[in-house]
């Protein structure tokens, strides 16, 4: 082939090479630049739609959690009666401002209680009713109710002027042992850290005589003798914690207006005609959490009772008083060992078995009462799911008072005793079994002379706590 015939084919075959690729170049070209008005008319879509809405300075996001573990760290009620933190619900409200997080968390909790009740002597109503227990009265008796059911509302705010807590709870047993289901108020009660170790607190709240770390959980709504009676009272307080110690100081809603002083010359168990306290109770605490589990507990309360010479004639004045020692010994942490001891002279109803604190003599004088109350429990964890205990309880009054004060069926020695099995199969569910017994000495005024009877009284109950 000549040479100039090859030069011409090559050429020829170069030319048709750059066509083919510039043709596949423009090709891509079409199809990228296809690709890019698609993009730019989203784009196009997306700057039309409104802007979102942007959350305001100062505004926070609101969270819900399961558990209450929020405010588990502020005691409420008695360690017998504790509500486990893993139930219940808390509402978290965190600032996007400059303050702490979470700002504000508020917790629901509480229970389903059912209870069956076997008497074998007596009917002694929805809870042990000590002062029921008569001689002569044999009945065996079937109880069911849901009374115990209980609701609780708790809040904690962190403020620039130190935590404000809050807490409402209530339940359905109200009207006593034999009473009805309305809604009454356990807790209306606010708190306020505002020092360092200093809190402030009014409301309606545990009695600051009581002692939270005594006791042993019964199925039984009101447990044992021995211990405190007026648990839950109108007040207000002021609390030092340092480290282990706390110590705290009330004026508290007088009793004596509610029962605890007796008119001799009327019926027992209605206050004296004229008792109009004007001074409130007051009292002091000290507690201390020693290492190992340890606690101890010093209290003490003093009382007024008076009536006014303008509503029946004659005036008259007495105080009354109280102390309680008490203390929880943690033995290898499988046993721990609860006890208390309680004394005073008029020191009334805060005594659970003492029926009258103070009363008016035939002269319109006021007399207080001496009693004493002794407890001991024993609280065996046998795993993590059961729980064993055993309690007892003794109250003393001072036999030669209750007569000179001829008042009916007015305690002068009670003791009683419980046992039960508790046990979680879940944390939502406990399921307890108990046996009680009480023996009680009483003044009986209803026949011709003052007659001072005893009884005893056995009951078995189950109940079954449904936590939400």
């Amino acid at each position: 082939m000549p040479l100039h015939g090859f030069f011409k084919r090559a050429l020829l075959s170069g030319a048709a090479l750059v066509a083919l690729t510039v043709a596949g170049q423009a090709d891509e070209l079409s199809a990228l630049k296809a690709q890019l008005e698609e993009l730019q008319s989203r784009v196009n879509q997306l700057e039309a739609q409104p802007a979102a809405t942007q959350i305001p300075d100062g505004a926070g996001w609101i969270s819900f959690r399961r558990g209450t573990e929020a405010t588990a760290d502020w005691q409420t009620g008695f360690r017998r009666d504790a509500m486990p933190s893993t139930a219940g619900m808390t509402i978290a409200i965190t600032p996007s401002a400059d303050l702490p997080a979470p700002v504000h968390e508020v917790t629901v909790s509480g229970y389903v209680k059912g209870d069956v009740i076997y008497d074998f002597d007596q009917d002694l109503g929805d809870a042990f009713a000590y002062t029921s227990m008569h001689k002569g009265k044999r009945q065996d008796h079937i109880r069911l109710h849901a009374r115990q059911t209980r609701f609780a509302v708790k809040s904690k705010s962190e403020t620039a002027v130190g935590q404000v807590r809050t807490i409402i709870e209530g339940d359905f047993f109200s009207g006593g042992e034999f009473g009805n289901t309305d809604f009454r108020l356990r807790y209306g009660w606010g708190e306020w850290d505002f020092a360092p170790n200093w809190t402030f607190g009014a409301g309606r709240y545990d009695a600051n005589f009581a002692s939270p770390i005594t006791g042993t959980t019964t199925v039984d709504f009101n447990g044992d003798v021995g211990l405190i009676g007026t648990s839950r009272t109108n007040q207000i307080r002021l609390t030092y914690t340092s480290g282990p110690m706390t110590f705290a100081v009330s004026a508290e809603q007088p009793l004596a207006e509610d029962g605890d002083l007796i008119d001799q010359g009327g019926e027992a168990w209605v206050t004296a005609d004229g008792a109009s306290n004007e001074i409130p109770n007051f009292t002091a605490r000290w507690q201390y959490d020693a290492e190992g589990g340890h606690q101890f507990l010093i209290s003490g309360l003093t009382q007024s009772y008076h009536v006014d010479r303008s509503l029946v004639g004659y005036s008259d004045t007495a105080w009354g008083w109280g102390v309680q020692g008490a203390a929880n010994i943690n033995l290898a942490d499988i046993v721990t060992l609860t006890t208390s001891v309680m004394y005073g002279d008029g020191i009334g109803t805060f005594l659970y078995g003492n029926t009258m604190g103070a009363y008016v003599n035939a002269n319109g004088d006021i007399k207080t009462t001496e009693a004493l109350g002794v407890y001991a429990g024993l609280i065996f964890a046998l795993n993590d799911t059961t729980e064993l205990n055993l309690s007892w309880g003794w109250a003393d009054m001072n036999k030669k008072e209750i007569l000179r004060a001829n008042a009916n069926n007015n305690t002068i020695e009670i003791m009683s005793a419980h046992a039960n099995i508790l046990w979680r199969p879940v944390q939502q569910l406990r399921l307890g079994w108990e046996v009680m017994y009480a023996d009680r000495k009483y003044l009986d005024t209803d026949g011709a002379a003052p007659e001072i009877k005893k009884t005893d009284a056995w009951r078995a109950q189950f109940g079954a706590w449904f936590y939400f």
